[in-house]
C-alpha cells in the first residue's frame, strides 16, 4: 500500500490513482441503495471490454462507465454509444434517467433500482473526486460486478482518504523512487533500452517519438516538471541510472524558464559521484538548447574527464540517431533476442462530433488581442510578480491586480484590489491574467466569468478535473468570456508586444508564423527554431495540457485561419481526447470551402506521444488515451487526410515550417 505521506508529497506519480479491488467495495458501500452488492473487477486492465480475470467472467448484466467526457465536457454514464449527460454541481441524476435505462435495455420494473444503484456511483464519483467508475450493472438482482475506480491524484489533498486505497501493485519501484523525487516517471512495460530525460511533458513525449522515429526503443518516460532544480536533476539521473534496462541515457531539453545550464552542472556532478565509486555508467547523449544553452555547452566541455562518456549534440534528430547507434550497439553484445516493438495501432474513422455553434462559441473573437488592450492580474505571488514585470515592460498593459486582503496595496505601481468583482468595477479590464495556485484557480476562473471579463488567461497545473468540469459548466453556460487555459504557458502577441503568461521573451519575435500548441515547452522550442529561421510568429497559443482546456485547437485553428498576419500555421496535438480531429474537421471545411483562385494558408503538423501506453497519464493530465482513435497514430493519420502536412518528429517542424513559407513567396 502507497502511504498516504508520499502520496500527498508527489501527487502526480502517475496522474491517476488506481484503487485496489479490496477496496472498492469498501468505497462504494456507503452510496449504494441498503442490499444493493459491489464485487470488484479482478483483471488488471482498466476499460469496457477488456479481459477479464477468472472471477469476471461475461455473466448477464449492461457494461457501464461513469466518466468525464472530454467531448461533452462533462460526466456522463455510458452505455456502448447511448450517453446520459450528468451536472457536476448535480448530484442529483438528470429527469431523462428512466428512458434512458429503458433505451439501453432495462426492464421497466427494474428501472427504479437501476437508477438508485447509479445514482449511488454517481455520488460517489461526485464525493470523492473519481475520473473513471466502469463495471457491469445487473438489473435483475440489481447488483454491480466488475467494479473498476479510478480517482484523481490532484485531488488527494482534499481527499486524503483515497491514498491507503491505492493499488500498489501497478507501480514499478522506479515509479514510486521517482514520486519521491517529484518526477513524472513511466517505467515501459513493453521493452526499451534508451534511459529518456527532459523538461516539459511535450519535449518528454517528443523526446521518446524522436527515438522510435530514429528505430530505438524509450526505456522510460521522465518529464521533470516546470523548471530544473539542483535536487530534481539529481532525482532524474538517480532513477534513470538505477534502471537495469538502460543502455544509454538520452537527456533532451530546450530551456524556456528551465536553465540548461544547471541541468549540465547536475549531470556533471552526478556523474562524477558516480565515477568515485567505480560504478559503470552508461554512454550518454545531450541535447540542451534554449536559456543557458551555451554556459551548458561549455559546462559539458570542459567536463574533460567525462568525455569519453557524454557526447553534446545540438539538433535533436542527429542526437536522437546517435542515442540510437549507442543502444543498437550495446543490443548487439547482449545475449537473447531483442524486445519486439509494440503493434502500431490501427486508426478508427469514427465521425467527430463537437460544437461549433454554441454560446460559448461566439466568445471565439475574445481571443484578438490589440496593443494596449487592458490586464488585470489575479494573484500577487513571486511568479506572478516575476512575469508580470516582463511583459509590462514588453509592452502588456497591466493596470491593477487582484488578491485577497492586499486591497490598497500597489502591484507594479498600479492599484490592487481585494475581490474580481471590486477590481472589475474600478478597472474594466479587457483581459484577466490569472497567477492563483491550482486550488483556488477554478473559483478565481469562474469569478471572472461572473464578472463578463473578455479574456480570461490561467496557468495554475493541478486543477482537480471536477473543478475544470465546473469551471466549463460555467463557460458554457454565457456568451461574454473566453478562457485559455489552464495549465498552459499563457499566450504572448509579437506584433501588439502583449505577453499573457510566463513564455521567455527570448525566443519570441514577431513574423508570420502562428503557433498553438498543447505543451508549454515545445511551444517554446518552436518560437525559438521559427526566430532562428527568420520567420518570427504572429502569436503562439499555449492550449493547455488539461483535459478540459477553455479555448481547443480547432478554435485557435479557425482563428490563425482568419488571422491576417499569419501565413503558416503550425499545429502541435497530444495523445488523448479529441481536439486534433476537431481541428481536422475544421481545416477540412476551410479547403473545401476556397475559391478556386485563393491560395490556402498551410498547416504544419505533429502530435507527439507514439511510445505511449494505454491507459496512462504521460505529465499533462490530458496526455492519456483510451481508445485508439486518441493513440497518436491515429491523430496523425487523421490530420493528414485533413490536408495538412505531418511532420514525422519535432525535429522535422522548423523546416517544413520554413519550406511552406517560402512557398508561398515563390
Amino acid at each position: 500500500m502507497l502511504a498516504l505521506s508520499a502520496l500527498q508529497r508527489a501527487p502526480r506519480l502517475t496522474r491517476t490513482l488506481h484503487v485496489r479491488p479490496a477496496a472498492v467495495t469498501d468505497l462504494l458501500a456507503s452510496y449504494l441503495p441498503s442490499g444493493v452488492a459491489a464485487s470488484p473487477a479482478s483483471s488488471d486492465k482498466v476499460g469496457c471490454g477488456a479481459s477479464l480475470g477468472a472471477d469476471d467472467r461475461p455473466q448477464p448484466g449492461i457494461p457501464f462507465k461513469l466518466w468525464a467526457s472530454r467531448a461533452s465536457n462533462a460526466p456522463v454514464i455510458e452505455v456502448g454509444d447511448a450517453a446520459l449527460q450528468l451536472d457536476i454541481l448535480d448530484g442529483a441524476l438528470p429527469p431523462t434517467t428512466a428512458q434512458w435505462l429503458e433505451a439501453v435495455g432495462v426492464d421497466r420494473a427494474d428501472v427504479d433500482s437501476a437508477k438508485d444503484a447509479l445514482g449511488g456511483v454517481w455520488g460517489a464519483w461526485r464525493d470523492n473526486d473519481l475520473l473513471r467508475v466502469e463495471g457491469v450493472l445487473h438489473p435483475g438482482n440489481t447488483s454491480l460486478s466488475s467494479v473498476q475506480i479510478l480517482a484523481d491524484d490532484f485531488a488527494l489533498p482534499r481527499r486524503p482518504h483515497l491514498a491507503p486505497l491505492a493499488d500498489a501493485d501497478r507501480i514499478h519501484a522506479l515509479e514510486a523512487q521517482a514520486a519521491a523525487g517529484k518526477l513524472f516517471y513511466h517505467k515501459s512495460r513493453q521493452g526499451g533500452n534508451i534511459g529518456c530525460y527532459g523538461y516539459g511533458a511535450g519535449i518528454a513525449l517528443a523526446t521518446q517519438d524522436v527515438l522510435v522515429a530514429e528505430g530505438g526503443k524509450p526505456a522510460n518516460f521522465l518529464d521533470g516538471g516546470g523548471g530544473a532544480t539542483e535536487a530534481n536533476v539529481q532525482a532524474a539521473m538517480n532513477v534513470v541510472l538505477a534502471d537495469p534496462d538502460v543502455d544509454v541515457f538520452f537527456i533532451n531539453s530546450f530551456g524556456g524558464l528551465t536553465k540548461m545550464d544547471l541541468i549540465a552542472k547536475g549531470v556533471v556532478q552526478n556523474l562524477r559521484a558516480r565515477k568515485e565509486k567505480g560504478e559503470t555508467i552508461p554512454p550518454i547523449v545531450a541535447r540542451l538548447r534554449g536559456t543557458g544553452e551555451e554556459e551548458a555547452r561549455e559546462i559539458l566541455a570542459e567536463a574533460t574527464d567525462l568525455a569519453d562518456t557524454i557526447t553534446y549534440i545540438g539538433d535533436m534528430k542527429t542526437a536522437a540517431a546517435e542515442a540510437v547507434r549507442l543502444a543498437n550497439k550495446a543490443q548487439a553484445g547482449k545475449a537473447g533476442p531483442k524486445t519486439a516493438a509494440a503493434p502500431t495501432p490501427s486508426a478508427s474513422r469514427t465521425p467527430v462530433v463537437f460544437s461549433q455553434d454554441g454560446q460559448y462559441e461566439k466568445t471565439l473573437r475574445n481571443l484578438v488581442v490589440e496593443k494596449g488592450d487592458t490586464v488585470m492580474v489575479l494573484g500577487m505571488g513571486k511568479a506572478s510578480q516575476a512575469n508580470c514585470a516582463i511583459a509590462k515592460e514588453y509592452g502588456t498593459n497591466i493596470i491593477g491586480a487582484v488578491a485577497p486582503n492586499k486591497g490598497g496595496q500597489e502591484f507594479l505601481g498600479t492599484p490592487t484590489f481585494g475581490s474580481v468583482k471590486e477590481g472589475v468595477a474600478s478597472l474594466k479590464p479587457r483581459i484577466a491574467s490569472v497567477f492563483v495556485p491550482p486550488q483556488a484557480a477554478a473559483d478565481s476562473i469562474i469569478e471572472c466569468i461572473e464578472a463578463e471579463i473578455p479574456l480570461i488567461v490561467a496557468y495554475a497545473e493541478g486543477v482537480p478535473t471536477h473543478e475544470q468540469l465546473k469551471v466549463q459548466r460555467a463557460l458554457r453556460s454565457q456568451s461574454k468570456s473566453r478562457l485559455v487555459g489552464a495549465n498552459c504557458p499563457g499566450v504572448i502577441f509579437p506584433h501588439q508586444r502583449v505577453k499573457l503568461g510566463i513564455q521567455p521573451l527570448r525566443v519570441h519575435s514577431p513574423g508570420s508564423i502562428g503557433i498553438f500548441s498543447r505543451s508549454g515547452t515545445v511551444s517554446y522550442e518552436l518560437a525559438g527554431a521559427t526566430t532562428a529561421l527568420g520567420l518570427g510568429q504572429s502569436a503562439v497559443y499555449g492550449l493547455g495540457g488539461d483535459p478540459f482546456p477553455g479555448t481547443r485547437t480547432w478554435e485557435a485553428l479557425q482563428l490563425m485561419l482568419d488571422d491576417p498576419y499569419t501565413k503558416v500555421i503550425c499545429l502541435v496535438g497530444e495523445i488523448g481526447g479529441q481536439m486534433e480531429e476537431e481541428a481536422a474537421a475544421v481545416y477540412k471545411a476551410y479547403l473545401a470551402g476556397l475559391a478556386p483562385s485563393v491560395k490556402a494558408k498551410p498547416v504544419v503538423g505533429f502530435v507527439a506521444g507514439a511510445a505511449t501506453q494505454r491507459g496512462l497519464m504521460y505529465g499533462h493530465a490530458g496526455a492519456v488515451w483510451w481508445s485508439q482513435d486518441e493513440t497518436a497514430d491515429a491523430k496523425r493519420q487523421v490530420l493528414a487526410d485533413a490536408g495538412m502536412i505531418m511532420a514525422p518528429t519535432l525535429g522535422d517542424l522548423g523546416g517544413l515550417l520554413k519550406r511552406e513559407h517560402d512557398k508561398l513567396s515563390a
